[in-house]
């Protein structure tokens, strides 16, 4: 019995080093607790984390036909749709007045008009006289006479600008007569290539002589042309003229007169 009060220190020594230890363990616990990051990679779970839907980019190209915008530089379908260029007809062209400045043919929207190109010296200027009548009879029923001279075809307009205007005031033509021109070619007046724009009858291909004539319906649009043996007097150009002003004109096929514009045994 005395030894065991005079030796209680042993069980002291135990229980003051275990408690120690549990000091030491929640010290641990206390200090990792702590630690950045300990929280997440505890509750984070072990599978990996599905990644955030990314937002819809707004550079992507639209399809074709989406009703997007479209990118720059068009492409082939660029001249079509709403905005397309409609063809060009007379009204979009203009004549050289005697003076150099432009005669837009629009200023005769609503009338047809007869072209026909001239030469003094030809010997198809016998029809001068006739094409004067003719302008006199139709000027009042919508017809416009139109005459540019050139000097293309058997050098038969010679003279300065001023001498030709000069000549067919003293020839007492009363319609106009436009600055000389050239109505062939790369370089030839731009209204005479749309004119010409066909390289088939009834009114395309190019102009071959003197007197050749075309008449313009009153939309514009190219609907006739005579050889130059066709005389403003004679029955075909009058039947044509009278047809094409009630609206009964129907033009003529392919191989017909009117479309080659050729000189017959003429050399002017």
């Amino acid at each position: 019995m005395s030894n065991l009060i005079k030796n209680p220190k042993p069980q002291k020594t135990v229980l003051t080093k275990k408690i120690k230890a549990g000091y030491a363990l929640l010290l641990t616990l206390l200090v990792v607790s702590a630690t950045p990051g300990f929280a997440q990679a505890k509750t984070t779970p072990d599978t990996p984390a599905t990644p955030a839907p990314q937002a819809a980019r707004t550079d992507q190209a639209k399809p074709s036909g989406s009703g997007g915008g479209r990118r720059h530089g068009g492409g082939a379908d660029a001249a079509e749709g709403p905005n397309a260029k409609p063809e060009k007809n007379a009204y979009d062209y203009s004549l050289p007045s005697a003076d150099g400045k432009d005669i837009p043919l629009s200023n005769y929207k609503g009338k047809y008009i007869l072209i026909v190109n001239l030469g003094r010296k030809s010997s198809y200027n016998d029809q001068l006289p006739a094409l004067i009548k003719l302008n006199d009879t139709y000027k009042d029923k919508g017809l416009v006479v139109i005459g540019i001279p050139s000097n293309e075809f058997g050098a038969a307009e010679p003279g300065t600008g001023p001498e030709i205007q000069k000549a067919y005031a003293d020839a007492k033509v009363d319609f106009l007569i436009t600055g000389v021109s050239k109505l062939t070619g790369d370089d030839a007046l731009p209204f005479y290539l749309y004119l010409t724009k066909s390289k088939s009858a009834p009114t395309g291909g190019p102009v071959a002589w003197n007197y050749t004539k075309f008449i313009v319906d009153k939309k514009g649009n190219v609907i006739a042309r005579l050889d130059p043996d066709a005389a403003p007097d004679s029955p075909e150009m009058l039947s044509t003229i009278d047809q094409v002003l009630d609206g009964t004109y129907k033009p003529k096929k392919e191989g017909g007169k009117a479309g080659m514009g050729a000189a017959s045994s003429d050399s002017n």
